[in-house]
């Protein structure tokens, strides 16, 4: 036997087809982004530092730019910064060589002299 829905579930249920049927129609399609933290964090201030409330307007604003940009442009802004851009901290430095040592400690032999 078929279960009947609710005031609310049809309503909820007709919202969602609106809002599909707009979204069609105007051609708007969600596209789902994964970031890190840090990016994250980064946009934040970014929105902060330049009036942005919503991430959403930011990054349409973003992929608008990048548009209308000439294909050399797009081609700059694509290019990954240089290794030396990446810096290790000291702290994670001695996180990573205490690390190690543990390790070490538990497997002996994996050892391996650097050379001098």
């Amino acid at each position: 036997m078929a279960e009947k829905k609710t005031g609310a579930a049809k309503h909820s249920a007709d919202y969602r087809e609106r809002k599909k049927a707009d979204a069609q129609r105007f051609g708007i399609e969600t596209l789902p982004v994964e970031m890190a933290a840090g990016t994250r964090a980064g946009m934040t201030r970014a929105m902060k530092a330049h009036g942005y409330t919503q991430l959403q307007e930011l990054l349409q604003n973003l992929h608008r730019s990048f548009l209308a940009a000439s294909p050399e442009e797009q081609a700059r802004r694509l290019q990954q910064p240089d290794a030396p851009a990446f810096e290790i901290s000291p702290k994670l430095a001695r996180q990573f060589e205490d690390a190690s040592r543990v390790e070490l400690r538990r497997n002996p032999g994996d050892e391996h002299a650097v050379p001098d």
